[in-house]
């Protein structure tokens, strides 16, 4: 019996031993299995912690690890599979929650994915990777306020989260807040310049840059073309602080500034326009009418003849530098730049009616009364047909005073590349 008794003692601590060394090779799998996944050594940490299951087949925190290696390496059912084992084991284990939610979210399974994570979100408050997932999925989705909302408290936890800025950038940029999304991808790229790689961020950054600027020059133009002149210069000042060199913006800007009677700031912009592209006629012949304005005639001149050395074909600058010619007394000069404005574009009919203007000063009423006639024909508008009728029969007068009509300016429309005339002066 004694003898018996002994043995029995033997066997306990045998079997006693042998679990313990049994759960001491677990532990030494498990730990070598999550310094091999540190060390990015997928295949070893999947052995690893395969053996630690073999040994522990309850070994949740097993399981959940095995699944962050299979998810590494885009098995991503797999990884499920062993997440959903974790959770068996342990229904109330939030970190494979997350894993899981983040795989089914790689594998496309949304509504799946976003089972998990909003599950958990409120449990952890802290963990950015849960938000910035869930603003993916939204993304994905095509649900972009709630994409936003999610990355924007991802980031309020780790404002240099890349994927959420990346994410968030493009979010913004699918909603046209182009503003907010040049934002998001400069931040972006001062997060990943620690790393040294910021050259397609950068080609992002420019390509922005581009429709941004595009969007608010048509914002301001569609705001000029509506009558709100203050804040078409609101707007296209903002894009010049974006792009600095936009000519097509300093020109409808300096445009829009001499409409309001600010000709010193359409002179500002118009110099800063010319600093950037020298060789632009149209600039030189709207910062001659500016010239005007503000009383300097030789600078008007100067100006306007600039733009013809550039564009011999421009019939605007030859009508405006008539105006002024004839303005001067210079019933020649003025004479000249009208006949050459009628021969580059003969459906003018301003062209007309300020030669008629010169041939009236001369006192040749036929030859005027021909160019009324011509402008009459090109008039659609009832009160300028209206207007040109009466000047017509104003030649019929012993004296008609040519000085007490009007003449027109022919400035350039915003936005519209081709020589289309307004009244002016």
């Amino acid at each position: 019996m004694k003898n018996a008794i002994c043995w029995l003692a033997m066997v306990g601590i045998v079997c006693f031993y042998g679990v313990v060394y049994a759960q001491q090779e677990a532990v030494d799998a498990y730990n070598q299995g999550i310094e091999a996944l540190a060390q990015g050594k997928l295949d070893e940490a999947v052995d690893l912690f395969s053996k630690a299951i073999e040994i522990d087949p309850v070994d949740h925190y097993a399981y959940n690890n095995r699944g962050v290696a299979f998810k590494r390496r885009g098995e991503y059912e797999n990884a499920i599979r062993d997440y959903n084992r974790a959770l068996e084991i342990k229904p109330d284990y939030y970190q494979a929650r997350v894993n899981r939610g983040i795989a089914r979210y790689r594998k496309g399974d949304y509504d799946l994915a976003l089972d998990d994570l909003e599950s958990v979100a409120g449990q952890r408050k802290k963990d950015p990777a849960i938000f910035a997932t869930l603003g993916l999925i939204y993304k994905e989705k095509g649900e972009l306020d709630q994409a936003a909302k999610n990355l924007k408290v991802s980031l309020t936890i780790n404002k240099n989260g890349v994927t959420a800025l990346k994410a968030l950038a493009e979010v913004y940029e699918a909603k046209k807040d182009y503003e907010k999304a040049l934002d998001s991808y400069i931040k972006l790229r001062a997060a990943l310049s620690k790393k040294g790689d910021t050259q397609e961020i950068d080609q992002r950054i420019d390509r922005l840059r581009i429709s941004y600027v595009k969007e608010l020059y048509n914002q301001g133009l569609e705001n000029y073309r509506l009558g709100n002149a203050k804040n078409a210069t609101a707007i296209w000042t903002t894009g010049l602080k974006v792009d600095p060199n936009n000519v097509q913006i300093l020109r409808d800007l300096g445009l829009t500034y001499y409409k309001l009677g600010q000709y010193q700031k359409a002179l500002e912009n118009f110099n800063r326009a010319l600093e950037i592209d020298a060789g632009n006629s149209e600039i030189f012949r709207v910062r001659g009418d500016a010239y005007y304005k503000l009383k300097k005639i030789e600078k008007s001149i100067e100006d306007y003849d600039k733009a013809l050395i550039i564009n011999p074909r421009d019939s605007i600058c030859y009508n405006n530098r008539g105006l002024l010619f004839h303005e001067m007394g210079n019933l020649d000069r003025a004479y000249e730049d009208y006949t050459k404005a009628i021969s580059i574009d003969s459906s003018n009919p301003s062209f007309f009616e300020n030669r008629a203007l010169v041939y009236i000063s001369k006192g040749e009423k036929v030859l005027a009364g021909e160019d009324y006639r011509r402008a009459l024909e090109l008039i659609t508008d009832e009160r300028g047909r209206e207007a040109i009728t009466s000047k017509i029969a104003a030649l019929g007068r012993e004296n008609p005073n040519g000085s007490q009509q009007s003449g027109f300016s022919t400035e350039r429309i915003l936005g519209n590349s081709s020589q289309e005339s307004i009244p002016g002066r």
